[in-house]
């Protein structure tokens, strides 16, 4: 996302996409396919935030506003390792909505920020992803077709359109056929796919 105000997002999930990509071909022809292995830090305390490590790099990118069935997401961070001790007590954990922990150091490597600040934590999760993705490039918004599988063997497939207008969106919705589908952001459904309760739901058992 190159726009600092973020774009719009709709995004469904299933096992048998294959008519909405065959759709999406025929719209605009699909990138190479693209396979990527990203970690992704879940919280209990927030949907609101897509916290992942992609290419060594800390990917954050906030859900801003609700308009209608849409969500805008604003890109925030997006920094490579070490990762200083400024930027993870000032935008990682607050973004994460839990507590800093105690920080022993300047800046901390890929495999020192999960092994001695988020693996301690209950309220967080690290979950290991394999995404292969095509992307469809249209004059007023962006498509894309991912297969997903995470640790342990499960697997989704997922089609999301975006862009600036959100006017743009929604015609693409019912151009594809999505009407009828419910909008799942990736934290939600990787949450759903993992079982990841609530903070509250949490202590509540």
């Amino acid at each position: 996302m190159s726009n600092p105000l973020g774009r719009f997002e709709f995004r469904i999930w299933g096992n048998h996409l294959n008519p909405f990509l065959d759709r999406l071909t025929a719209i605009a022809a699909p990138s190479d396919p693209r396979e990527s292995a990203e970690t992704y830090i879940l919280s209990r305390a927030t949907d609101t935030a897509n916290v992942k490590i992609r290419d060594d790099l800390m990917d954050i990118k906030l859900m801003t506003e609700q308009v209608g069935r849409l969500e805008r997401w604003r890109p925030v961070l997006k920094s490579g390792f070490p990762l200083d001790s400024r930027t993870i007590v000032e935008q990682l954990f607050p973004h994460l909505g839990v507590p800093a922990p105690e920080i022993a150091q300047t800046s901390y490597t890929h495999g020192e920020l999960i092994r001695d600040l988020i693996r301690p934590n209950r309220d967080l999760a690290l979950l290991d992803i394999i995404k292969v993705r095509r992307q469809f490039m249209s004059e007023k918004y962006t498509a894309e077709f991912a297969e997903v599988r995470i640790g342990g063997g499960a697997t989704s497939e997922t089609v999301e359109i975006e862009s600036e207008d959100p006017a743009a969106v929604l015609r693409a919705i019912a151009k594809l056929g999505l009407n009828s589908l419910v909008n799942i952001n990736y934290v939600r459904h990787l949450k759903l796919m993992t079982g990841m309760t609530p903070r509250n739901a949490a202590i509540a058992t």
